[in-house]
């Protein structure tokens, strides 16, 4: 009876999913813990447990009596972790974040009308309809790039109210289209009240506001300094090898330090400081540091900008620690240290933060 017992817990151990067996969670992205409550931050941490126990390979019942998390949840949460992330990267702790969306919604029923007043539950049909006739997309995204409709911004009572201007004359020709590439009058859009218009609407203003310079150009700009081209705007690819696409990135760090200065008469000058910038650039592909600024200040100007990118690409010496026992370890330190050729190397694509600096 025990033979049999302990054959059975066994078999319930290696019920395991074969492609979550090696987990290496030592590249997995995390989470500021800053931007959350009490409460967020206690479920974060009990699932990121969950996920480190079953990467130790720890039974999954045990798993759920010490964190709560279920299994179907558990799995839920390493296949949302798992997912391509924009940046190249997978979600990693990311993922288990509530209401994090790692995927865009896909509709797969077709819409029916439900009324006088039109169709319901038409969530995800105007994709569903630029994947079915992809030449319907490409024609949107042509006319938007023509400029054929203007996008106004304007503050009224605190509030910012978005406007398009030439949506109607859009609207028309959109359903002529979807005419030519086949669509029936008993299909969507045309077996809705407003034609789509709507559905129409907020997806020309989330394309033009996807990023800065489609922004400007929408609203008249003309001339954008600094700014790629309309053919440029694809942005880097998903970085697959070293040095392919970096990052920049400003670290806020909101801590009050206090600095004692002595002048030349031996008089002691000290002071506060309210916040420390970390300036990184960071390999995308492998996650490596490539090179870091400390700033002083408020805020950080293009100076201290231009200072990272050199420490990126210069070789980086030893540094000698004066605490008794730190030093590096076998795997630690900069590309450069490890490998001299690395020097002055640059990289192929580079992604900057909103920043005005």
């Amino acid at each position: 009876m025990a033979h049999a017992l302990c054959c059975c817990r066994g078999s319930l151990m290696s019920r395991r999913k074969p492609e979550l067996q090696a987990l290496d969670l030592t590249i997995w992205p995390t989470v500021a813990w800053t931007e959350f409550d009490a409460p967020a931050r206690t479920r974060i941490k009990l699932r990121m447990q969950a996920i480190e126990r079953y990467a130790r390979g720890e039974p999954v019942k045990d798993i759920e009596h010490a964190t709560g998390v279920n299994r179907r949840q558990l799995y839920r949460l390493l296949d949302r972790a798992l997912e391509l992330h924009h940046d190249g990267r997978i979600y990693g702790f990311r993922a288990l974040i509530a209401h994090v969306r790692v995927a865009e919604y896909v509709r797969v029923r077709p819409v029916t009308v439900q009324g006088e007043r039109g169709s319901r539950g038409a969530v995800g049909a105007l994709s569903l309809l630029f994947e079915r006739y992809p030449t319907l997309a490409g024609w949107l995204r042509l006319q938007l790039k023509q400029r054929r409709v203007k996008l106004d911004q304007r503050h009224t009572d605190g509030a910012l109210h978005t406007r398009l201007r030439g949506l109607q004359a859009l609207h028309t020709e959109f359903l002529q289209q979807c005419r030519q590439v086949g669509v029936t009058a008993a299909d969507y859009p045309f077996n809705t009240a407003g034609h789509a218009i709507r559905s129409l609407s907020a997806c020309v203003k989330a394309e033009l506001l996807r990023s800065f310079g489609t922004a400007a150009r929408a609203a008249g700009a003309s001339h954008l300094k600094g700014l790629p081209r309309p053919d440029d705007e694809a942005g880097a690819p998903a970085a697959s090898r070293p040095y392919q696409v970096v990052e920049f990135d400003g670290h806020k760090l909101d801590i009050r330090l206090k600095v004692v200065v002595s002048d030349p008469l031996g008089l002691k000058h000290e002071f506060e400081i309210e916040r420390v910038w970390l300036l990184v650039i960071i390999d995308v592909c492998t996650r490596a540091v490539l090179g870091y600024h400390l700033v002083l200040a408020r805020e950080y100007s293009r100076y201290d900008v231009i200072k990272t990118i050199e420490k990126a690409l210069e070789p980086h010496p030893a540094r000698i620690f004066s605490i008794p026992g730190l030093a590096y370890g076998t795997h630690d330190g900069y590309p450069s240290q490890r490998l001299p050729e690395l020097a002055y190397v640059a990289w192929e694509w580079i992604k900057l933060d909103n920043a005005k600096a």
